[in-house]
């Protein structure tokens, strides 16, 4: 099983740098999570990154998309992210402390307009657009999470 693990770790690696795909920090990335670890209810679906043991390190969109999804709950991710790319993946982040300015703005407007903390959105493609490298949130601690670090998937778009 553990080898099944190493060879999904691996895919995982190749497939974003197939893609040409940037890292989220600008500083070392060390896992703490492997996808497909097994956790008590469910496979883990994606890899943490360690924070450096803080919250609040700059996260960066690995390459160009738009926003399109926004997840605010006190459980699961907590403050998560989705970006769509044109090639057809989605990259996740999750646990986040908070989200860059414009998104922020546009979050608690949706809000304050639903009465809500816990939201679910789904912008247009031209509401949000990010260019590869630019910052879209900061790491945290939020939702179902042990301790700071970033949840990190690559999704089909599609599937």
């Amino acid at each position: 099983m553990y080898k099944l693990y190493i060879t999904l770790l691996l895919f995982c690696i190749q497939t974003i740098s197939a893609q040409q795909l940037r890292q989220p920090f600008n500083f070392p990335i060390l896992l703490s999570g492997n996808f497909g670890e097994l956790r008590n209810n469910h496979f883990h679906s994606g890899i943490d990154f360690k924070t450096q043991g803080t919250e609040g390190k700059p996260v960066h969109a690995v390459q160009d998309g738009y926003v399109s999804r926004i997840s605010v709950s006190p459980w699961g991710y907590g403050n998560g992210l989705y970006l769509t790319h044109p090639d057809g993946t989605t990259t996740v982040y999750g646990h986040l402390q908070r989200f860059a300015p414009s998104i922020a703005r546009y979050l608690k407007a949706q809000q304050y307009e639903q009465e809500s903390f816990n939201v679910n959105l789904f912008p247009t493609p031209d509401q949000l657009p990010v260019k590869k490298g630019e910052i879209v949130a900061y790491s945290g601690n939020t939702g179902s999470s042990g301790g700071p670090h970033l949840h990190f998937e690559v999704r089909d778009t599609e599937s």
